[in-house]
């Protein structure tokens, strides 16, 4: 349960929250629980579904910071994202191309 601005009642995250914002919730959520229960890899499989421009930015700035103590791999199809890592790999129809 959520509520998605003050003053609104709580109704559930599914219902109220768009793909963007499932998204940025699923990070932040993602991060806290990371550092809390030291996990060593975080696997986001695209999170940048419902979000582009500065948004994503934010995004991948923040997938960054929690590359500093992690591992991070991601799943991407925004520039934005795929930018800010240090390796990448293509994969076409299951197979990896480069």
């Amino acid at each position: 349960m959520i509520s998605m601005n003050p003053g609104e009642p709580t109704r559930p995250l599914a219902t109220v929250a768009s793909g963007g914002e499932l998204s940025r919730i699923m990070l932040a959520i993602k991060a806290v629980m990371a550092d809390k229960d030291e996990i060593e890899t975080l696997i986001f499989d695209e999170i940048d579904v419902g979000i582009s421009g500065r948004t994503a930015q934010k995004v991948s700035e923040k997938m960054c910071l929690i590359g500093r103590k992690h591992q991070v791999i991601c799943i991407t199809h925004l520039a934005q994202i795929a930018a800010m890592a240090d390796t990448h790999y293509l994969i076409e129809n299951g197979w990896k191309i480069r």
